[in-house]
């Protein structure tokens, strides 16, 4: 079948998908499915249902249709690659690879070697996945595969090669927020502090919906000090844009106590206020315990420090630094023998971290 030949019949079969489409869902899967047994040999009937049921994301009952489809015409992509992707999001790594191989030598596409990067990606083969998102942004250096390489390049900790691929990509794509948000860690990551809130700060400008940069930016109080104030007014953003997001007060708390180094008093109220509210909108925020905790115990309000603490490791067993304020408070309340306790749960869970950071 030549090219021209093939294109004619994908655009008509575009045409019939999209009146198809108008169809109510169970109505529409009746008469494909009545095509597609009434015509076995026919590749349009099986793509039409193939297709039907991966827009439906019924993945398991599209495959056999692609692959009768796939053995009628091997050289029409847009069914070639719906395998392949069925293939992908079923976890068929196997038949997947072998799907986009076969699909490769019909037309090499920048979003198939994307997919390949997806396959080995998740196989934890980090080089050959490497390979194949650096070839997708060869052959279309589009944001989405900029960032995948990114993104993947960040995950290796390969941190140098991902900073030019990002300062790459935001120079054809200077308004992309993830690609600022993946400069920003990658930044971060290689001691380039202030650099990264500066990136950070830019990509939450730029979309002050997306909540991804403000929590990065909000792990970051106290790395830039020249930079607090700009870090504390984007936190005040963040609870602006999202109200019940109980991180946006918990980082908002955090900056306000340690992102400043004017010498200024800290409003332990405003903090307080913070945490109080991010514990009110997730309970389970067991830093936020912790970090109220540490506030009372500055107030010398030892009972409520005490309770706070407790909630703290209740929730999170293995929060070493939590049970070595917890030995302390007890041991100032008079309670030796749960200090000695606290004390011993510190002393091994500090052991076991040095283990592994030994491993």
């Amino acid at each position: 079948m030549s090219r021209f030949t093939q294109n004619i019949l994908s655009l008509m079969l575009a045409l019939t998908v999209t009146a198809l489409a108008q169809v109510p869902p169970a109505q529409l899967e009746r008469q494909l499915k009545q095509a597609a047994q009434s015509k076995p040999n026919d590749f349009t009937a099986q793509h039409q249902l193939g297709e039907f049921y991966l827009q439906q994301k019924r993945l398991n009952e599209a495959i056999p249709f692609l692959e009768r489809a796939q053995r009628l015409d091997a050289t029409h992509y847009v069914n070639a690659y719906d395998l392949a992707l069925a293939y992908v999001l079923t976890g068929h790594a196997d038949k997947a690879r072998a799907q986009i191989t076969a699909t490769l030598q019909v037309r090499e596409a920048a979003e198939l070697y994307a997919l390949r990067g997806e396959v080995e990606e998740k196989a934890s083969d980090v080089h050959a996945a490497a390979a194949a998102y650096y070839r997708a942004a060869e052959l279309e250096p589009s944001e989405k595969h900029l960032l995948s390489l990114g993104n993947l390049l960040v995950r290796s900790t390969n941190y140098n090669e991902a900073i030019k691929f990002f300062s790459f990509g935001l120079e054809k794509y200077p308004r992309s927020a993830q690609l600022k948000v993946g400069l920003g860690i990658t930044q971060y990551s290689q001691g380039q502090y202030e650099q990264a809130v500066q990136t950070l700060c830019a990509a939450v400008d730029l979309d002050p919906t997306d909540a991804r940069p403000y929590l990065f930016l909000g792990e970051m109080y106290g790395v830039a000090p020249t930079l607090t104030e700009e870090i504390t007014a984007r936190m005040a953003q963040f609870i602006e844009r999202h109200p019940q997001n109980p991180k946006a007060h918990f980082f908002y708390a955090l900056n306000l106590r340690y992102g400043r180094r004017d010498g200024r008093a800290v409003d332990l109220a405003r903090v307080e206020q913070a945490l109080q509210k991010a514990i009110a909108l997730d309970a389970k925020l067991s830093l936020a315990h912790y970090e109220l905790g540490l506030l009372y115990a500055e107030r010398e309000q030892t009972a409520a420090a005490i309770r706070s603490l407790q909630t703290a490791v209740r929730l999170e067993p293995n929060l070493t630094k939590a049970h070595y304020r917890l030995a302390q408070l007890y041991q100032r309340n008079g309670q030796s023998q749960l200090a000695a306790r606290s004390l011993a749960t510190f002393k091994r869970l500090k052991t076991q971290e040095e283990i592994t950071k030994k491993d």
